[in-house]
């Protein structure tokens, strides 16, 4: 393992990771972004896809996040993003549900020409796609 640096996740609703770790991954809408000690200062910003964090047994805990962006500078790496959770914390049902209802607004969108946010609609089916591709290559 390589020199550790500080690391800190945060949603609106909690600090979500706060810890040390020598390498982090994260998906930016440029493509992924690893990242280790003493990374050049940046920000860019995060899309839906994951966090990935090496363990001190260099084993990777993958968690599910959405939008936000990521802040590397001397101190620490910070990333905020709307939400994030564990890959083994996914509540496979309620992303199934999610994205079942994701796609029959799109779909009733398409055939009955309903009024619906789109761009919504397409957001939450990333998402719960997303949650459901975590658990289970977790």
């Amino acid at each position: 393992m390589g020199k550790k640096f500080n690391l800190e996740v945060v949603t609106p609703d909690r600090v979500f990771f706060e810890g040390e770790t020598d390498m982090a991954i994260v998906r930016t809408t440029e493509g992924d972004l690893g990242i280790l000690y003493d990374h050049e200062p940046l920000v860019a910003p995060v899309k839906i896809g994951s966090i990935r964090v090496r363990q001190d047994d260099s084993t990777y805990r993958w968690a599910a996040c959405t939008e936000g962006f990521v802040i590397i500078n001397e101190e620490k790496v910070t990333i905020i993003t709307n939400s994030a959770e564990w890959s083994d914390e996914i509540d496979i049902k309620r992303a199934e549900k999610a994205k079942e209802r994701a796609e029959n607004r799109l779909h009733v969108h398409k055939v009955e020409s309903k009024e619906i946010d789109v761009v919504r609609a397409k957001a939450a089916l990333e998402r719960a796609i997303n949650r459901i591709r975590l658990y289970e290559n977790r």
